[in-house]
């Protein structure tokens, strides 16, 4: 399950059984709705989850932000055909919405205090610097 988990969260999509389909939907639902506070425990519990910490990071930063309005149905289950080796019924499970990318965020440049100009050869300061 927890691999499901991750590639759901990764592609966006997941083609499996409709029993694993089932649980998939209900865990995923579970997750999000807790994890809509964002806080320290949330986030160990999102990295302890995923197998990857790429989708762990993408649930945080992008899924549960687009979906912390939303009271729940955040993913469907739609049934597809039967799988052709052994007749088992197939669903896809997908988000209801698009999953936007993340805003970046912007760069805080700190200031210092001084600046230090260059030296210019044949001035006293480039002189100590090459002795130095």
């Amino acid at each position: 399950m927890r691999q499901l988990l991750t590639s759901l969260v990764s592609s966006e999509k997941v083609v499996t059984t409709e029993a694993k389909a089932k649980a998939l939907k209900r865990e995923i639902d579970r997750l999000i709705s807790r994890s809509k506070n964002l806080d320290l425990v949330t986030r160990r519990k999102a990295l302890a989850l995923f197998t990857k910490k790429g989708a762990a990071q993408k649930f945080i930063d992008q899924i549960v932000p687009q979906f912390s309005q939303r009271i729940g149905g955040y993913v469907r289950v739609v049934k597809l055909s039967y799988r052709r080796g052994d007749r088992a019924p197939q669903a896809r499970v997908e988000f209801v919405e698009e999953i936007k990318p993340a805003k970046a965020k912007p760069k805080v440049v700190a200031k210092t205090g001084s600046v230090k100009k260059p030296t210019k050869k044949g001035t006293k300061n480039a002189k100590t610097a090459k002795a130095k």
